[in-house]
């Protein structure tokens, strides 16, 4: 019984390794990326169906793209733009 805990333990490690491997790899060969953890909202119980298929909605995705640009480019202009008492 132990080398079967044991097996499955060192697949674990192995898995969560690799992935960690993998995600370094694809980040410094690909364009970085994030994933985003988001709860439903509180008071939308009853829109569960919609909230999951919001992961695959194309339309969906390109709204949170267009956020993330917006927001960059929001902080790029402040970082860029000197301070009157220079």
């Amino acid at each position: 019984m132990w080398k079967i805990r044991k097996w499955f333990e060192r697949k674990s490690v192995s898995k969560k390794e690799y992935e960690e491997e993998k995600r370094e790899f694809e980040m410094a060969i690909g364009k970085p990326f994030i994933f985003l953890k988001i709860e439903m909202p509180g008071g939308f119980e009853d829109q569960r169906n919609a909230f999951l298929k919001l992961e695959c909605d194309e339309d969906f995705l390109d709204e949170v793209k267009d956020l993330i640009k917006k927001n960059l480019l929001c902080k790029r202009e402040t970082v860029e733009t000197p301070s009157p008492d220079n």
